[in-house]
């Protein structure tokens, strides 16, 4: 995983939303490769995002994540973007950030994006 890589999943209007790598997670001396730091992007469609639909987007949220995260929601890394969200590429835990489960990301895309799609 590398931060800026993106996941689509379906939201049940129909529609799309977009979960995407904010940074890796450093553990000690160590990368996590399990947990990261995820982000929703502020972004909503009718089909998966091409990178240009989604460079430069904000984050709608962003919490530490479990690869099932991507692998129960959507399961794929669809693409890579340049982040752009002044997070560097590798974080230290912070207890302010929140400890999302497997499914945070897709509540949060309801809540935002769950009537419209596009």
């Amino acid at each position: 995983m590398k931060p800026g890589q993106y996941w689509v999943f379906r939201l049940r209007h129909g529609g799309f939303a977009c979960g995407v790598v904010i940074a890796l997670r450093r553990k000690g001396d160590a990368i996590d490769r399990r947990i990261f730091l995820a982000g929703l992007l502020d972004w909503t469609g009718s089909a998966p995002p091409t990178n240009r639909e989604i460079e430069g987007r904000g984050l709608r949220e962003r919490g530490y994540a479990h690869i099932k995260a991507i692998t129960e929601n959507g399961g794929d890394i669809l693409g890579e973007i340049a982040p752009s969200w002044g997070y560097p590429a590798e974080v230290e835990p912070i207890d302010s950030i929140s400890t999302w489960g497997f499914g945070v990301v897709r509540v949060y895309g309801e809540k935002y994006f769950g009537t419209r799609a596009g």
